[in-house]
């Protein structure tokens, strides 16, 4: 706590327009004349002053009045000391004295003229706020505490301050005399939430749950259907193990007053930690339904909940929040990107997008959203809606080299090779210092030439991804496949292949590639296991008819035909395995 910040808040921060009226109101002579033989308040009153003393002393106050309201401090200063060296006992110019002293941060040169002004005029309360203030600076507590007490006591209408005095008396851990002045508070001013949650954190220090647990009803018995204060209560009883009882009290709410979002989120949460789930997620429906409520708190709520998926019974309850969620906060960018991560986790894609492009319309600044959005359309197939959304993701983050690769997959699979090209070839400058990365797209751009048949390019390209990453399962893939169909570099290829069939030996694809490898390089009875593996793993036409090929080259022609017909049955072009079947013979 800084206490030094606390006090001078209550005091200072109305005290610009105090000073003003202070200055005139305690300055003996400011502001009328005074008649010959009148005697000031503050001065001794054995001690009379010629005329042409009052008037000094009323000039200089005047004179440091106004260096003081314009912060000129040390000016201010030399004049009240002109006051005072004529008037010693002036009651307001040593407050003025101490307070020029305090705002200067020389609070123990301050110290003397606070407890004389105060001490001059014991009803002024002013002067006792400034002096409690000075020994807090000090870290004189005790005696800021005195002061305070001598306040309430000698001042009328001073019990206000009995906050001030508790706080103090808090600070220094004197908890007793701390409820006994907060009690005194409440008599005066009733049962104040203020007064309440001290006593009650009081009582909890001391281990009193019960005295506590009583104050908390006496404030919900005192304001009937306010939720604040149940949920108060239920807040302290699950802190300190009761969670049972604190369910009592929110169900008993609920049950008088109906759903309250405060009163939700508290019943929620003993539900949750009880395993109920399902039931914590639907009492939190008022609670999202409210514009009260803090949007971070719904979103980190329920971003905890889709944590807990997959679970088919949480799918509908979390759906329900969330349409509510973005329903209250239509222009929250984040309530949709969390509405598109639960949809897309619970695979709705379609909404996962729709939610994702809505929050890009709010802000286009968040690059794992354009990330997501342009990954579930390549999902999706929306090849030409990947590539304008990837297009439109690069004009935000053209340094971003994974854009990259996305836009040029997008561009691939719409069969623009060339401008996939373009977009690798740039990535890869993006992607330097990411291997993973620059791997992954080395590879894409090796693809891309060779469907252009630019092999020369394609194989530089592969060669690259390998060093990169020599395990890229991707490239050892579709560099031996394509070797193997140019019939180039088949030792390579076959050496490829392997390696990849020893990194991913339950792939029909990867022993396809292999098994086919072997089959270009005549290994044929090598060449069965791997693609009669492959073709009992995956119904594919491609896959079946390399089986069946390698069964024709060791002589086994009926079930080669066979082969070729289970194929033909699995793909639309059908051409060349009608005319291996009809003519029992091998067409490459």
């Amino acid at each position: 706590m800084n206490l030094k910040k606390l006090y001078k808040s209550r005091f200072f921060g109305q005290f610009w327009v105090i000073l003003i009226v202070l200055s005139f109101t305690f300055s003996p002579l400011v502001g009328q004349k005074r008649k010959r033989g009148d005697k000031k308040e503050t001065i001794d009153k054995k001690t009379e002053k010629n005329e042409e003393q009052l008037i000094d002393i009323d000039n200089n106050f005047i004179e440091a009045e106004k260096y003081f309201l314009l912060k000129d401090y040390d000016k201010s200063s030399e004049y009240f000391d002109k006051v005072l060296e004529v008037d010693p006992e002036n009651a307001a110019a040593n407050y003025k004295k101490a307070q020029i002293l305090s705002e200067k941060e020389e609070n123990t040169e301050a110290l003397p003229f606070a407890v004389r002004a105060k001490q001059l005029n014991p009803k002024n309360k002013y002067y006792y706020i400034l002096l409690a203030n000075i020994y807090t600076n000090i870290a004189d507590l005790e005696m800021a505490a005195a002061t305070y007490f001598d306040l309430i006591e000698n001042v009328e209408n001073s019990e206000n301050y009995l906050f001030d005095l508790a706080a103090l008396q808090l600070y220094q851990k004197k908890y007793d005399n701390a409820l006994e002045t907060y009690t005194r508070a409440q008599k005066y001013f009733g049962a104040m939430e203020e007064i309440i949650f001290q006593k009650q954190k009081i009582y909890l220090r001391q281990n009193r749950l019960d005295l506590a647990i009583k104050e908390g009803e006496e404030l919900i018995n005192n304001n009937p259907g306010k939720s604040l204060y149940v949920a108060s209560l239920a807040k302290m009883l699950i802190s300190n193990d009761k969670p049972e009882k604190a369910q009592s009290y929110l169900e008993k709410y609920v049950e008088e007053y109906g759903d309250d979002p405060v009163i939700g989120v508290q019943l929620a949460e003993i539900y949750r930690k009880a395993g109920k789930v399902k039931e914590a997620i639907m009492v939190l429906k008022s609670a999202f339904l409210s514009p009260s409520m803090d949007i971070n708190a719904k979103i980190s709520t329920l971003s905890g909940y889709i944590s807990m998926l997959p679970n088919e019974e949480l799918v509908e309850p979390l759906i329900g929040l969330t349409k509510g969620l973005v329903t209250t906060h239509p222009d929250s960018f984040q309530g949709y990107v969390v509405a598109g991560d639960l949809y897309y986790n619970t695979g709705r894609k379609e909404l996962a997008r729709e939610n994702y492009l809505k929050a890009i319309e709010i802000n286009s600044s968040n690059f794992n959203v354009w990330q997501n959005v342009i990954n579930i359309e390549l999902d999706l197939q929306e090849y030409k809606s990947a590539v304008k959304h990837s297009e439109k993701a690069l004009e935000y983050f053209p340094n971003q080299g994974s854009l990259y690769y996305f836009a040029g997959t997008a561009q691939m699979l719409i069969k623009d090779y060339k401008e996939a090209i373009e977009l690798f070839k740039i990535g890869r400058t993006y992607t330097s210092g990411n291997k993973q990365l620059s791997s992954v797209m080395n590879g894409q751009l090796g693809d891309a030439y060779n469907s252009i048949g630019d092999h020369k390019n394609s194989d530089l390209a592969y060669d690259e991804a390998l060093k990169l990453n020599p395990e890229n399962d991707h490239v050892l893939n579709n560099y031996s496949y394509f070797l193997s169909l140019r019939k180039e570099k088949l030792d390579i290829a076959e050496s490829m292949s392997s390696k990849l069939i020893s990194l991913r030996e339950d792939s029909p694809t990867y022993l396809d590639t292999h098994g086919w490898v072997l089959y270009i390089r005549k290994k044929y009875k090598e060449a069965r296991v791997f693609l009669e593996k492959a073709a009992k793993a995956e119904n594919n036409a491609t896959i079946i008819e390399h089986y069946g090929d390698v069964l024709f080259q060791l002589g086994e022609v009926n079930e080669a035909i066979i082969q070729w017909e289970k194929a033909r049955d699995l793909t639309d072009d059908k051409e060349n395995l009608n005319k291996k079947i009809a003519d029992k013979q091998l067409y490459e």
